[in-house]
């Protein structure tokens, strides 16, 4: 009997023995396999983010010239279209009236000279009397007199002669500066007058407009929330509609206004335009490039999720662990951080990205020769 009982208690451990090989097993074969992932480093980037501005083209200078005597316009000399240059003849005003009033001046003139002339000889020759005693002081007085007024009259003379040749030489406009004729506004033989800074009686233009357009400058307007962006000499680049050209440059000016209906400020750029290939009054895109920011990168693959509810994956103690982010645009393959993660973290990428869930044991494994990124772009 106690060798029954000998041999059953061993049988008992025996069995026993197989019963927790078997518990082993079972459990390493329900334990899942960690996913082989690849991995991306955030990473700094130096980005230039241009700053967009729109505008129009302006001249450096802009002139409405009208006549500078009342006439009526008798010649005009130039086209629209015309290049001209600094003193070239524009227009001009008919000056017959003007010739003779200055013939009849010049007759004053000479008759004035005249009498003044026999006027000082009078007052000398009465001076040399009365030292003589042979004239009265009232006789000397009164030949003083006859040659201070004969002074003033010929001064006065003088001073129309000047005006009415003045008058004469305005007839005729010429250019204040180097430039283009660019409109035309009256037709020869209208009466023009210089009332009204030049126009015509009927309210009008001048009688040509003359822009200088060698230098152009792009006037654009650029959102106020970028004005610590840039300054006076920060690159810009300026193109143009209906040009197939870019057109390098700097800001030149800075308003100090700021506009508080459309919240933009208004930025000029100077532009070279020695061959006139750039037009006054074109629609104008300006590019401004403050310098370059250091922020932190991923390619795009590696960030899931859409809008504000994007997040990557990392490894934390052998596990995916979801992390949220903030992200904005960088260029077609990478994406700038804003939150979430710091320079230097790495986070889960490759293939299996899009099938991984929080928890999934991972493991990762550098794969050089596989791009590491999510060709589809973000998934939820």
């Amino acid at each position: 009997m106690r060798g029954i009982g000998a041999s059953a208690m061993m049988l008992g451990a025996l069995l026993g023995g197989c019963g927790d090989a078997d518990d082993a097993a079972s459990a390493q074969a329900a334990a899942p396999e960690p996913v082989v992932m690849a991995s991306a480093v955030v990473s700094e980037v130096k980005i230039e983010q241009p700053i967009v501005g729109t505008g129009t083209i302006a001249p450096l200078q802009s002139t409405d010239l009208g006549p500078r005597v009342d006439g009526i316009v008798e010649k005009i000399f130039v086209r629209v279209g015309q290049r001209v240059s600094a003193g070239d003849e524009l227009f001009r005003t008919r000056d017959t009236e003007l010739k003779l009033r200055v013939q009849e001046l010049e007759n004053e003139v000479r008759l004035a000279k005249a009498t003044a002339t026999e006027a000082s000889r009078e007052f000398n020759r009465i001076s040399k009397l009365h030292k003589r005693g042979n004239a009265s002081a009232g006789a000397l007085d009164k030949s003083r007199a006859g040659h201070e007024t004969a002074q003033a009259r010929l001064g006065i003379a003088q001073a129309k002669l000047g005006q009415a040749a003045q008058a004469l030489e305005d007839a005729v406009v010429t250019a204040p500066y180097d430039g283009v004729i660019t409109a035309r506004n009256v037709h020869e033989g209208k009466f023009m007058a210089t009332r009204g800074g030049g126009f015509g009686g009927d309210g009008g233009g001048g009688v040509v407009q003359i822009m200088e357009i060698h230098i152009v400058a792009a006037i654009v307007d650029v959102p106020e929330v970028h004005l610590s962006k840039f300054q006076v000499g920060t690159r810009a680049k300026v193109i143009v509609d209906g040009l197939n050209d870019e057109f390098e440059s700097e800001i030149h000016r800075i308003n100090d206004y700021i506009d508080p209906v459309k919240r933009t400020i208004e930025v000029r750029i100077g532009l070279a335009n020695d061959d006139y290939r750039i037009k006054p009054g074109s629609f104008a895109r300006a590019l401004i490039y403050p310098p370059a920011a250091t922020v932190l990168s991923l390619p795009r693959g590696t960030v899931l999720g859409y809008e504000d509810q994007q997040y990557v994956f990392v490894e934390l103690d052998g596990v995916a662990t979801r992390r949220s982010v903030r992200t904005a645009q960088l260029d077609a393959e990478h994406l700038v951080i804003l939150d979430g993660l710091t320079k230097g973290e790495r986070v889960l990428s490759g293939p299996g990205l899009r099938l991984l869930v929080e928890g999934d044991p991972v493991v990762i494994r550098e794969m050089p020769d596989t791009d590491t990124t999510d060709k589809d772009g973000p998934h939820a």
